[in-house]
């Protein structure tokens, strides 16, 4: 028996074993590293959002802050609610190994495997950059106080790095180091995890997809010609059969979907709006710094967080386009095949079916976001109308 976790999710696993937040058998101690991990994420944010009410602050400080606060929280929600609904995840997952123990056909295997692999090619690339993002971070941060060590000078190499600390979250020389390396600490941990939560996200949906194109091969199959042409019992008796079953699978894939919505819900109706708020800030702040040439760093800081923010938020509305248009592809095999030429229960079967093609199935989040295309424009919209409110406001 194939293992779908340890084909098409163990990059996932890898990621997340460590931090406790694979859906795998919930422990003391897989709670204690999970625990851990949220203590250290939460703690990056109440430190931050605590400047705002212990420094002397101006609206540029405010912006400044919340600008990197909204990306901590966007590093955060994803996570913390992937550990609260641990076993529904670890359901899902248990549901989609069920499903696959269930194919026979050798066409319909190969589908699966085909979106299975897509998924699993995409946490690949995306683990690619994060590596080589997470070692040019730690390159960046640590270098200087490496060639303090090794080749010592009169005045600290970590000299820039100290000033930009403490003049960003206003706080003293003297702690800027525990700062720094709390912070980087909890944007490392939580760039790991939420490429993890976020990828195997991105690879269930897609195994939706592949669940909805293997009800539309099956549809085909039971209205193959030389099945429709042939008026014997045995041809009407493999008809029902492989439209009961592809009706079957496309609920399947209905239910699965609506189980996953139902429990990340809330946290990805906040997720949104953080995520139009970080994009809105850090845009801000990108405009509010007066010598973009001298101030690169930031710059550059600002800049990442709005591009890694509107990759999270395409790729999940990516996926979400594409489990809505292979739903709609199930009612387009339908009307293409000749079901005219079935017989007469199957077609009054065939007309419920059309009937429920007028009703779109789509991701929807509280009933005000629908991941699409279109819903990412919207976002991304709302960001830069949000952006220019605040920049007018100065």
């Amino acid at each position: 028996m194939v293992c779908i976790k340890k084909r098409f999710f163990s990059l996932n696993r890898l990621l997340l074993l460590a931090f406790g937040l694979w859906p795998d058998e919930e422990t003391i101690f897989t709670r204690f590293q999970a625990t851990l991990l949220c203590s250290l994420l939460i703690s990056s944010i109440v430190f931050q959002l605590s400047r705002l009410f212990i420094a002397e602050y101006s609206f540029d400080f405010i912006v400044r802050i919340l600008s990197s606060v909204t990306f901590f929280a966007t590093l955060t929600s994803l996570p913390l609610s992937f550990w609260i609904n641990i076993k529904t995840i670890k359901y899902l997952l248990d549901q989609l190994q069920y499903i696959y123990d269930q194919l026979k056909d050798r066409n319909e295997i190969a589908i699966y495997d085909k979106y299975g692999y897509i998924g699993k090619h995409f946490t690949t690339i995306v683990v690619i950059f994060l590596v080589c993002g997470l070692c040019s971070n730690s390159g960046i941060v640590y270098w200087p106080y490496i060639l303090d060590i090794i080749v010592p000078n009169n005045e600290s190499y970590a000299i820039h790095t100290m000033q930009f600390v403490t003049k960003y979250f206003n706080v003293s020389e003297k702690y800027y180091f525990l700062v720094l390396v709390h912070l980087n600490a909890a944007i490392t941990t939580g760039l790991i995890v939420s490429v993890g939560t976020e990828t195997m996200i991105f690879s269930y949906l897609k195994h939706i997809c592949g669940m909805f194109e293997i009800a539309s091969y099956r549809i085909e199959q039971a209205m193959a010609p030389e099945l429709l042409h042939t008026v014997d019992i045995k041809s009407r008796i493999v008809i029902c059969r492989e439209m009961i079953c592809a009706i079957d699978m496309q609920r399947q894939a209905m239910q699965c979907t609506k189980c996953f919505v139902t429990s990340m819900e809330g946290t990805v109706f906040i997720l949104i709006i953080i995520n139009v708020l970080c994009m809105s800030c850090n845009l801000l702040r990108i405009f509010q710094i007066e010598s973009p040439m001298e101030r690169m760093d930031e710059v550059l800081l600002h800049l990442l967080a709005v591009s890694t923010v509107l990759t999270i938020t395409f790729a999940c509305n990516y996926v979400g386009q594409e489990v809505t248009d292979h739903s709609n592809h199930v009612y387009v095999i339908i009307y293409n095949v000749a079901w005219y030429l079935a017989p007469l229960h199957i077609q009054k079967l065939i007309l419920f079916l059309l009937q429920r093609s007028n009703k779109i199935f789509s991701l929807s989040v509280g009933g005000l976001f629908t991941a699409s295309l279109e819903c990412f424009a919207t976002l991304v919209k709302a960001s830069l109308s949000y952006f220019t409110f605040m920049y007018s406001m100065q």
